[in-house]
């Protein structure tokens, strides 16, 4: 019990880190104002060490910089005085080290893979790809289909009896070349034999999807026989 008026104070001995600091500072002749301006540590902080005021101090890996710092400066093994620190800390049930370790083990394991995040990720990647695949097929089936002709060439004159319709469209879509309709491959492509008469043959190429949107493309193609030719 402490009586009214009275303050309870920390008591000091010369193997403590605040006495080895006050002596060390009061050796050098030096104030804590001109060992501020040296280390580069605030007085208030350097005062703390010298009082053992340890909750005045910021977190461990800052304390560990003042005790090393401030060391140096007096030309003290600042290892054994962060030890010291460590074990007086510890003492009092302080833990900084302790709370440092388990704090940075905490941070390090924020960054850990678990099968949760792993879940999740897998969950908002399929999503991503159903909607993508929804929109695909949205604009697919709103779109005209494409239509590619590679053959025949534009006003063909042939001798020959019948020529090579072929080209490319998109899968799944109908095509008929005069409103007949043939076979289109798996990766859109098709090909087709047409008869021609004698003189100018129109052929009509339709590709048509499920939106019964159409592309239409017409060629007009003129067979000259060999006798047509001698004449």
């Amino acid at each position: 019990m402490v009586a009214a008026g009275f303050k309870l104070r920390k008591i000091r001995t010369v193997h403590t880190l605040g006495e080895k600091f006050r002596r060390a500072r009061k050796r050098r002749g030096v104030d804590l104002i001109e060992a501020e301006l040296s280390t580069k540590v605030r007085a208030k902080y350097l005062e703390a060490l010298e009082n053992e005021d340890f909750d005045l101090l910021p977190n461990a890996i800052y304390t560990r910089g003042f005790i090393s710092t401030y060391a140096d400066y007096l030309d003290l093994d600042s290892k054994k005085m962060i030890n010291l620190w460590e074990q007086q800390t510890s003492a009092a049930g302080n833990e900084v080290g302790d709370d440092f370790r388990s704090g940075k083990a905490i941070k390090e394991r924020s960054f850990v893979v678990t099968p949760r995040i792993i879940a999740l990720c897998a969950g908002v990647t399929f999503c991503l790809l159903a909607v993508a695949y929804i929109v695909f097929q949205v604009v697919s089936f709103a779109s005209v289909p494409k239509l590619a002709i590679d053959s025949p060439a534009k006003d063909s004159v042939v001798e020959t009896d019948q020529i090579l319709v072929s080209g490319k469209t998109d899968a799944g879509v109908n095509l008929a070349v005069n409103k007949e309709s043939i076979t289109v491959g798996s990766d859109g492509s098709f090909q087709q034999y047409v008869a021609l008469q004698n003189g100018l043959n129109t052929i009509v190429i339709t590709a048509k999807n499920k939106a019964n949107k159409e592309d239409s493309k017409v060629f007009v193609v003129e067979r000259k026989t060999k006798t047509a030719e001698a004449k």
